[in-house]
């Protein structure tokens, strides 16, 4: 009972106000967790030092299925193409104050992860292989 009551209240702090919320509408509802849309609950964005040899720069990008409590997490590093440093430094000079046009140069910060995600497929490499194939809905609250 107290595991029920405790998954309840997290599930209901992870959703509090989405009605409007920008989401993904995936195109078909994935088999396992059974999910059919996503919504952005965490952004980690780290800084690359540059006087050192690694690239540390990195995006993580926290996703909750709707239907289903899970969480997805894709993570832009050193290694992926492109690397967080890269869209950390398109972040950085980014006008976020567009209205979305369908390309990766305008729209909210949330609307550019999903178009980099689903649009330009890059979930596959950095979801773990999780394809995210779908539609955006909603607006900016």
């Amino acid at each position: 009972m107290t595991r029920t009551l405790l998954a309840l209240a997290v599930a209901l702090t992870l959703f509090a106000g989405a009605a409007a919320q920008e989401r993904l509408t995936l195109t078909a509802p994935e088999t396992v967790p059974s999910n059919l849309r996503y919504q952005i609950t965490r952004i980690v964005l780290q800084s690359d030092d540059p006087d050192t040899a690694p690239d540390e720069g990195m995006i993580q990008i926290f996703l909750a299925g709707l239907e289903r409590v899970s969480l997805l997490t894709c993570e832009y590093n050193g290694t992926s193409t492109p690397t967080g440093t890269v869209l950390l430094t398109g972040l950085n000079k980014a006008n976020l104050s567009s209205a979305y046009a369908g390309t990766a140069t305008t729209g909210s910060l949330k609307q550019r992860i999903y178009h980099r995600l689903v649009v330009l497929n890059e979930a596959p490499a950095v979801c773990g292989g999780r394809s995210l194939a779908g539609t955006l809905t909603g607006s900016v609250p």
